[in-house]
């Protein structure tokens, strides 16, 4: 085996095992029959110093991620990992989408309820530029996937920008919370990887229903804690973590393992992030614990509690399976001689 070949089998490392077991020889015979040079000197010299190119390396990514985050037609447990996955897109996208429009309906009700608060030039601009993330979100749900990364990489951009902005105005956020702030609206936009070209279509009527209904929602709430001034209690984060609790609690009633159980978890684990972070960096400013570093530390314990038993959801549920499995069949497996 020369180096050429011995690279280009650690990249086909990021395909499923038993894709490989079946596929790998083939594809190593296919790769190597297209680069080796007619020449015998170059071809010596490709076999030890040759990489696979950028472009080999971005297919076998392309298909590790299909074969991995499964869509129509593949094993159960890819698709269920591919369907988590799309589910976190969406309800990222979702979320920020009910956050632009959240946004403007405040930039139009602060100067009543604050007589003489009238936003600034920049402010309004902001509100308007993050509306690219309901393009996003409605080209995603319609089917234009192509459109819904370019909007929501879009999106992203405008939320590094206003990153980058927090930081150098230093308006009350510390370098950890932007930075995390920052990882987490690119957490949707990974997510898009799984609607692949084997994706299956979103059903669009709920997901469309789910924005407005998170826009009138998200303006509530923004109304009811007193749109962003001293003595908030209920901030954005906690905002998230109450939502993500009611909808886990919501999941864990119904008794069973649901569809949306690894997209909870997924989402519990990044909220509660969020949580610590924005917890610690108050405290680092305040240096003593306030209503809001309080109720935030319960929101943190609270989203931690109820996630422990959706983790441990499915493996009760492997073991229901095996206990219904009777003994006698046990005992065949168990005694079954090996290959």
């Amino acid at each position: 085996m020369n180096q050429l070949e011995r690279r280009y089998r650690r990249v086909l490392r990021l395909l499923p095992a038993d894709y490989r077991a079946v596929w790998e020889e083939d594809m190593v015979d296919t790769f190597l029959a297209g680069v080796e040079p007619a020449d015998p000197e170059e071809a010596e010299f490709v076999a030890d110093y040759g990489r696979p190119g950028a472009a080999e390396v971005v297919s076998v990514v392309g298909l590790a991620v299909r074969l991995r985050l499964g869509g129509t037609g593949a094993v159960p447990t890819a698709f269920a990992r591919g369907e988590a996955v799309r589910r976190v897109a969406l309800v990222g996208l979702v979320v920020h989408a009910s956050t632009a429009g959240a946004g403007i309906a405040a930039q139009l009700w602060s100067p009543l309820r604050f007589p003489g608060f009238v936003p600034t030039r920049l402010e309004a601009g902001w509100a308007l530029a993050e509306l690219v993330w309901v393009a996003a979100f409605v080209a995603l749900v319609l089917g234009a996937r192509r459109g819904a990364v370019w909007a929501a990489g879009l999106g992203l951009g405008v939320v590094a920008v206003g990153s980058g902005y927090r930081l150098v105005a230093d308006v009350g956020a510390g370098l950890g919370v932007v930075a995390y702030e920052l990882l987490l609206a690119a957490l949707p936009v990974l997510a898009l990887a799984a609607f692949h070209r084997d994706a299956p279509p979103v059903r669009a009527r709920p997901w469309l229903l789910a924005l407005p209904v998170g826009v009138v929602l998200l303006s509530a709430v923004l109304l009811a804690t007193q749109w962003p001034g001293p003595g908030v209690v209920l901030d954005w984060p906690g905002t998230l973590c109450v939502a993500v609790v009611a909808a886990i609690v919501v999941n864990l009633v119904r008794g069973r393992p649901a569809p949306w159980s690894g997209t909870l978890l997924v989402l519990a684990l990044a909220v509660f992030g969020e949580r610590v972070v924005t917890l610690l960096d108050h405290l680092s400013r305040d240096g003593e614990p306030g209503a809001l570093a309080v109720v935030g530390a319960v929101q943190a314990v609270v989203v931690l509690v109820v996630a422990v038993p959706l983790a441990l959801a499915p493996l009760s549920a492997r073991g229901a399976v095996r206990a219904d499995v009777p003994s006698d069949d046990l005992d065949h497996e168990a005694h079954r001689p090996g290959p």
